[in-house]
């Protein structure tokens, strides 16, 4: 493997600094913002909702610094905002908002999103993704669904994709891209011996490798659980009272997530086209194959009984966030997950997709969300103009900082822009999970690029290249479904 650029001797010097300097900036711009907003020549914000516009804008700096961990600032927004507007609320205290201004109940308001149904279910998926892969189904599958790709170097790399992509839609898509990515690795390898060079990178191999994130993010799509911006954009709109189910959302963005694949197998095909002669088999794709035992069969029962309960959720009635609940009741009475396992589940994911939720319901209940859209000039826009920005918005700003950040951010903002335009809750809100998908320009995208990133083979152009095309093209055809679906 080639070695890197050297990092200089005071580069965790500066890294030390700039990371104190965003420490101290963000209480600083947020207290900033409490004080100033009251002259601005807009509608007077009331009390609790300045308080509020401080906790974003605190927020805002950390996860675009990541000054502390990402999932470290979601809880600082449910502490900060049940004890600074939440408990005043509750006793009448100085930070109360006039009658009529506010519907903030009390500090259990900011709380109970880290229980909210949809938290659950992301729960409950990475349960399911957990045993899944502990008893080795996820491999198994993989192999199974690559096998009739093989015969063309063409066909397996959309095979990748696909494999990648439905696997990214009921597990974490960092798993999805961790696992996939090992599995590949020595068939890239075998790439460079059937060159005679197996130190240097084919390029087939490196689009190869590519295909992976791609489907894996792409795959996000299809599914409320499929990423961290599904599922805070899903529980928003339920909290909103939009009544949309897991097959509703299926319904719109598996087509389009199947549509954007070949996007993707496309612009890969012209940029990666395999070298002559190439070769490819499975055999170094987890060569051995496990025994069927009770415990893979409990594993598969469980998960086939709880995604079909998911997905039929419409006509059974059953609450998603109860089924969710399935896989959390049997592997740990089957022996199926333990202690230690359990505690390598993505809690800092869930404590982050939390604290957007109650980002989200402190800014609507505070009335912040619609004071901030009266700030934009957007009378007069088409819905479709503003959906668009909206998009592509949020498609900037996962491409630079987390994408979960960006959803945690921009979704309450949409959901209030919605109105004041004529655009749907939905597909506002819609937006901006379908932005925040597309963004994969830059190696620190999404933790996908970064897992395949770390592989040594991609370069910054490799993802720079693919990205922005499939961004761009993406993003359009996601403004076209969102206004013709939803």
């Amino acid at each position: 493997m080639p070695r890197g650029p050297l990092v200089p001797s005071d580069a965790p010097h500066h890294a030390h600094r700039a990371r104190v300097a965003a420490l101290l900036a963000g209480p600083l711009l947020g207290l900033t913002a409490f004080l100033m907003v009251g002259d601005a020549p807009l509608e007077q914000l009331p009390a609790d909702g300045r308080v509020m516009l401080g906790l974003f804008v605190l927020a805002a700096v950390y996860w675009m610094t990541s000054a502390i961990p990402p999932f470290a600032t979601g809880l600082l927004v449910i502490g900060l905002g049940a004890l600074l507007i939440g408990y005043p609320a509750e006793n009448a205290r100085p930070f109360d908002a006039p009658a009529g201004t506010s519907v903030v109940k009390g500090w259990t308001d900011f709380v109970t999103p880290a229980a909210a149904p949809v938290v659950v279910l992301m729960l409950g998926g990475f349960v399911l993704s957990h045993a899944a892969h502990v008893s080795g189904i996820d491999r198994a599958l993989a192999r199974l669904v690559l096998r009739p790709f093989v015969g063309s170097p063409r066909r397996m790399l959309l095979g990748v994709l696909l494999v990648s992509a439905g696997l990214s839609m009921w597990m974490s898509n960092t798993a999805t891209a961790a696992m996939v990515t090992l599995m590949l690795a020595p068939l890239v390898d075998r790439l460079g011996d059937q060159l005679g060079d197996r130190s240097t990178p084919t390029k087939f191999g490196r689009g190869l490798l590519l295909a992976v994130p791609i489907g894996a993010n792409l795959g996000g799509i299809g599914t409320p659980i499929g990423t961290p911006p599904n599922a805070i954009v899903f529980g928003m709109l339920r909290g909103a009272g939009v009544d949309i189910s897991f097959l509703g959302w299926m319904l719109f963005a598996v087509p389009l997530t199947l549509v954007l694949i070949l996007l993707a197998w496309g612009v890969l095909s012209v940029l990666y086209p395999p070298e002559p002669g190439v070769q490819l088999s499975l055999d170094e794709v987890e060569p051995e194959q496990r025994a069927f035992t009770w415990r893979t069969a409990v594993t598969a029962a469980t998960f086939v009984v709880t995604v079909g309960l998911w997905v039929t959720g419409p006509w059974t009635n059953l609450p998603i966030g109860a089924t969710a609940l399935i896989p959390l009741v049997v592997f740990p009475a089957f022996g199926l997950l333990t202690a230690s396992q359990f505690n390598k589940l993505e809690w800092n994911i869930l404590l982050l997709v939390a604290g957007g939720l109650a980002l989200g319901k402190g800014m609507e209940d505070t009335g912040l969300a619609a004071w901030m859209i009266g700030a934009v000039p957007i009378e007069g826009l088409s819905p479709m103009l503003v959906m668009a920005a909206l998009l592509f918005a949020s498609l900037l700003l996962s491409t630079l900082m987390s994408n979960t950040a960006t959803a945690n951010l921009l979704a309450p903002i949409a959901l209030g822009a919605a109105a004041g335009v004529g655009l749907e809750p939905l597909q506002a809100a819609v937006g901006v999970a379908l932005g925040a998908s597309l963004a994969m320009g830059l190696p620190v995208s999404t933790p996908p690029n970064a897992i395949a990133f770390s592989s040594g083979i991609l370069r910054v152009s490799d993802f720079l290249r693919t990205g922005i095309a499939i961004g761009l093209v993406g993003g359009a055809m996601g403004v076209v479904v969102c206004s013709t679906m939803l």
